[in-house]
């Protein structure tokens, strides 16, 4: 007999907010007899808990958020993705979560709080399609039925899922758009949007767009998508409407973004910027906006060392003061201490430091003071529901102008940056202050978009798809679990791969320094099924082989 362990009590929920995710073995469950029963819990603080854990299990700086971070080479690292080789990252923690939304789901008509299951029937929606993305097939029917009888959930189709939560997100819309009494409505405790019931019925209309995107290769969406984008105020349609999970400055409780761990780490190296992103944002790539310098650059990485600050110890890939390690690497210099080297996810994907050329490392800046960590993960935003018509315009699926809807892509991409700094960050209120100037007004930032809309304007259709998904990939660092499906679908941004499943054997850094590099795995099209999940329960299929185990929505 499986054991059932109830996610309810409230030492439960205290955990999951002070810590988002924990090691809990999440199908295996066994109830606490002397923990206060699902019941007894304000749905408030279920809530609360809940979106917590999901945005904690896949934000960047988290075990999934780093693994695909990696796998999309945004960032790199003495980690176990280097080579491809991650295991089931983030399916705890996010089973987990879900768990708490069925609370909510299940107690919310009961107690006339309708507007909070219909909150967290979005969430859940939101969230199994990530688990779909990620893994492929997944327990959903028949997961969290302990008191049914069913102990041993089967997995099910991702085929057969999405349609499911399409519905599930419109049976959302429907209890929060229902006018019947509640007896309380969500406030404070929805982290998320505050209890602002028009924004969450925006984000679920927004999500259905994203997974019909989603979807294009192995189904018509053409009327789906259509009557989504015919009425844009029914979708995430400015910044302050982008759905996303706060997180707060160090305080009594250190709710900080997960990236901004490294900051405080006593041995850096974990996710350190990758010089294949580097490269492309400094124009140096030749495939891909050559000879564009990104504005972004100096918000997204902070430089510990001058342009010719002694390092700790040998470096791997240095150009002046960008020091780094590069994925699937052999060489001699990757695993040396550099803590007070390495360059460091900056303000913009951790919330950290904006590299204004006060070149200080961290440690003398001070851990807790160097920057707040206050930047919210962005499940979905407005610049991501943009770049998804430009996506579906070039594809063919619906009419009108890419370039146009391309263009406004990219501007709202910087004032998206701008948005996030000021509103969130706040990084004159950090203890070591900085002032961020605004990048969107830049004359560097026009420079650079009127170079990529030049680019594309010289591209073939498939090479106009590669810039729409490549600057997508590039304003989404915080998002990485995106752009790893994102990837899968429509193989863009090109990715760096070494030899010998790939063409690349060494690498020779801009100050000359010659790295072997090799990796022996195809590219993993899923990650691994939960080793623990396949061990208990019986109606587990077998371990997958990721690099051949495709998901429902690649042909």
């Amino acid at each position: 007999m499986r054991r059932k362990h109830f996610l309810y009590s409230f030492a439960a929920l205290i955990g999951l907010v002070a810590i988002g995710t924990g090691c809990k073995k999440f199908l295996d469950v066994n109830q606490n007899l002397n923990s206060p029963s699902p019941s007894s819990v304000n749905l408030s603080l279920v809530l609360s808990s809940a979106e917590r854990s999901i945005a904690n299990n896949l934000a960047l700086g988290s075990g999934l958020g780093n693994t695909m971070a990696v796998y999309t080479h945004q960032i790199t690292g003495r980690v176990a993705a280097d080579r491809y080789g991650a295991g089931s990252a983030g399916w705890d923690g996010l089973y987990g979560a879900v768990s708490n939304l069925n609370v909510i789901i299940r107690r919310g008509p009961k107690e006339q709080r309708l507007t909070y299951a219909g909150i967290a029937k979005i969430l859940k929606a939101y969230t199994f399609s990530m688990l779909v993305d990620v893994y492929g097939d997944v327990p959903y029917s028949e997961f969290d039925r302990f008191e049914e009888g069913i102990s041993q959930p089967k997995f099910d189709k991702g085929s057969e899922i999405y349609p499911k939560l399409l519905a599930l997100l419109d049976e959302g819309i429907a209890d929060v758009k229902n006018t019947i009494f509640n007896v309380s409505k969500p406030s404070t405790d929805d982290y998320i949007y505050k209890g602002d019931l028009a924004k969450w019925v925006k984000a679920a209309n927004t999500i259905k767009l994203k997974l019909y995107t989603q979807m294009r290769l192995v189904q018509d969406v053409k009327a789906q998508v259509t009557a989504l984008l015919a009425d844009p105020k029914s979708l995430i349609n400015w910044h302050s409407e982008s759905f996303m999970m706060p997180y707060g400055p160090l305080g009594t409780t250190d709710d900080r973004h997960p990236a901004y761990g490294d900051y405080t780490a006593t041995q850096r190296g974990g996710q350190l910027f990758s010089p294949w992103l580097f490269e492309i944002m400094k124009g140096k790539n030749s495939n891909i906006l050559t000879g564009l310098t990104d504005p972004r650059i100096n918000y997204y990485i902070y430089n510990q060392k001058s342009a010719t600050g002694a390092p700790e110890n040998c470096t791997e890939y240095r150009d002046g003061g960008f020091i780094s390690i590069i994925f699937g690497s052999n060489g001699t210099c990757r695993d040396g201490s550099n803590s007070q080297t390495y360059s460091l996810l900056g303000v913009y994907p951790a919330g950290g430091r904006y590299n204004d050329g006060n070149i200080v490392t961290v440690n003398t800046l001070g851990t807790q003071n160097a920057g707040t960590g206050a930047l919210p993960h962005q499940f979905l935003t407005y610049t991501d529901r943009l770049y998804l018509e430009a996506e579906l315009i070039q594809a063919g699926v619906v009419t009108g102008n890419a370039k146009t809807a391309f263009s406004k892509a990219l501007d709202e991409t910087f004032k998206q940056v701008d948005t996030i700094i000021i509103n969130y960050v706040k990084p004159a209120s950090a203890g070591a202050a900085q002032n961020v100037p605004g990048i969107a007004t830049q004359t560097a930032t026009d420079t650079y978009k009127a170079g990529v809309l030049a680019a594309f304007d010289a591209g073939d259709a498939a090479k106009k798809l590669e810039y729409i998904m490549t600057e997508k990939w590039i304003a989404r660092i915080e998002n990485p679990v995106d752009n790893y499906t994102d990837y899968r679908r429509t193989k863009f941004p090109v990715l760096f791969a070494p030899a010998p499943e790939g063409t690349v054997t060494s690498v020779t850094g801009p100050d000359g320094k010659i790295t072997p590099v090799s990796n022996d795995r195809k590219y993993p099209l899923t990650l691994p099924f939960s080793n623990a999940e396949i061990g208990v329960n019986k109606n587990a299929p077998p371990q997958k082989v990721p690099e051949n185990y495709k998901v429902f929505w690649l042909p």
